[in-house]
C-alpha cells in the first residue's frame, strides 16, 4: 500500500509539473510576441504604449494601442511573428464606444468584449455579446467606418 501511494504521489507531482512547464511556455511565447510587438510599433511612431493584446482570428495579430511623440492615440496591427500590416491614427476609424453601438438593435443581455482585431487585411473591431438567445455572439464591423461584415453565434453550455 506505501508503494502505491508512493508511486501515486510520484505521478502526481509529475503531472503538475508537466501542467506548469506547459502553462509558462505558453505565457512566455505569449509575452514574446507582445514584446516584438511593440518594438515593431515604435519604430513605427507610437513611443507611449498603452495596452496590448492578441487577437485570434483566422490569422493572429497583436493590436498595439498608444501615442506618438504628438500625443495622437495610434493603433498597430501586427502579425504574431512580429510584421507590422498596418498602422493608423484612432482617429481615422470608429471609436470602441461606437463599435459597441452596433449591436444595439440586437438587444444584448451582456457585452462580454470590444476589441480592435483584423481579418483578410481588414482591420476591424469584434464585439462579443451575449444575444437574447443566451448564446455568445460575435459581431464585425470595420474599423475605418462601422461597416457590418460578419455575425455569428454559438450556444453556451446548460451549466453556462
Amino acid at each position: 500500500m506505501k508503494k502505491v501511494l508512493i508511486a501515486f504521489v510520484c505521478l502526481l507531482f509529475t503531472a503538475l509539473f508537466l501542467y506548469i512547464d506547459a502553462y509558462s511556455d505558453a505565457v512566455s511565447s505569449k509575452n514574446e510576441s507582445e514584446q516584438r510587438a511593440m518594438k515593431q510599433a515604435e519604430k513605427k511612431g507610437i513611443i507611449h504604449i498603452d495596452d496590448v493584446y492578441t487577437y485570434r482570428g483566422s490569422e493572429v495579430y497583436v493590436i498595439v494601442i498608444g501615442k506618438n511623440d504628438e500625443g495622437e492615440q495610434m493603433i498597430a496591427w501586427v502579425t504574431e511573428k512580429g510584421e507590422i500590416i498596418d498602422v493608423r491614427k484612432a482617429s481615422e476609424g470608429i471609436t470602441k464606444q461606437q463599435a459597441q453601438s452596433s449591436i444595439k438593435t440586437y438587444h444584448p443581455k451582456e457585452v462580454v468584449s470590444v476589441k480592435l482585431g483584423m481579418e483578410k487585411g481588414i482591420p476591424l473591431w469584434e464585439i462579443t455579446y451575449i444575444d437574447e438567445r443566451d448564446r455568445y455572439s460575435f459581431y464585425y464591423v470595420r474599423f475605418e467606418d462601422g461597416a457590418f461584415l460578419k455575425r455569428y453565434h454559438f450556444a453556451r453550455g446548460k451549466d453556462s
